[in-house]
């Protein structure tokens, strides 16, 4: 029978790994829906490399609890419920489908990690907690794109041909300006047209050139404009695959993010477990066993 004690501090480190969750994916949530997929932020990058390391860290703590068969429904329950809140008030379905998701993927890599843990005779952080640990790592990588895959109402259509246009109204200004400046120096020393008729063409596409350079003439054509309708046409019998794809890149970038959270992990599981160890937040239990081996 189990103290008092014992299922306070379960209870406790529940309650902050649900409480974790809940702002992270709150966080992803947020992301998702801004649609700024292409730049990246730093404040937010931090936010979520911190948060992620602090889930991981508290749920290293929950290694005490390891003894007792429920563990590995309690703590992925714990997760996937601070998964599935904050996303029920866009959608009961995808909240629901994303805490599932969550749950079998983080009980499954749970239980694979207890079973190593029963295997050791002494416990190592980094060696026992390793697959549970990547394993909620990867869930809000897959949270994240999930979010898009599942077609979130909140997720804002992105406008492909406004971001190239951005990018590329510049130099191709430049490049015409260069164009045209050589085209009416030439025009100047040979043509096979009259001013007056290269004039008449001219205004019929509605370029105005009398006593113009050519700077102040592209200043007058809208080539974003052009840009952004040429790309958007170009890109639209492949609109479907968009989306997909978005959601792949979001995926990697969450599992950069994890990446540097398990590395952060991975130099501070130690320290915390040596501390909970010394203020009686776990404590260490000898066992008499007989090893298993196998040999010729």
């Amino acid at each position: 029978m189990k103290s008092a004690w014992y299922y306070v501090k379960l209870g406790v480190l529940m309650l902050v790994l649900f409480s974790e969750t809940f702002f992270l994916t709150t966080l992803i949530n947020g992301f998702v829906s801004q649609g700024d997929f292409f730049n990246i932020n730093i404040p937010f990058s931090l936010q979520v490399v911190g948060v992620m390391t602090l889930i991981i860290l508290t749920f290293a703590l929950t290694v005490g609890a390891w003894d007792v068969w429920y563990f590995n429904i309690l703590t992925p329950l714990a997760i996937a419920t601070g998964i599935m809140v904050p996303l029920l008030a866009t959608s009961t379905t995808y909240a629901l489908i994303a805490a599932g998701v969550a749950f079998i993927l983080m009980a499954a890599e749970s239980f694979r990690s207890y079973k190593i843990k029963k295997l050791l005779i002494k416990f190592d952080a980094l060696l026992v907690l390793r697959f549970a640990v990547r394993g909620i790592l990867l869930v809000f990588s897959i949270l994240a794109g999930l979010i898009i895959i599942l077609g979130a109402s909140n997720v804002k259509e992105i406008d492909f041909g406004k971001l190239i246009a951005e990018v590329a109204e510049k130099p191709i200004k430049s490049t015409v300006n260069s164009q045209l400046q050589q085209t009416m120096e030439r025009q100047t020393i040979y043509s096979g047209y009259s001013a007056e008729e290269i004039q008449k063409l001219l205004d019929e596409y509605g370029v105005q050139t009398t006593g113009a350079s050519p700077d102040s003439i592209t200043n007058n054509l809208d080539i974003k404009s052009m840009i952004q309708t040429q790309v958007n046409d170009l890109i639209a019998p492949y609109k479907e695959l968009v989306r997909p794809l978005i959601a792949v890149l979001v995926f990697g970038l969450f599992q950069l993010y994890a990446t540097v959270s398990y590395a952060i992990y991975s130099l501070f599981v130690g320290l915390l477990i040596s501390i909970a160890k010394k203020t009686g937040l776990l404590k260490v239990v000898t066992q008499t066993v007989e090893k298993q081996d196998l040999q010729f």
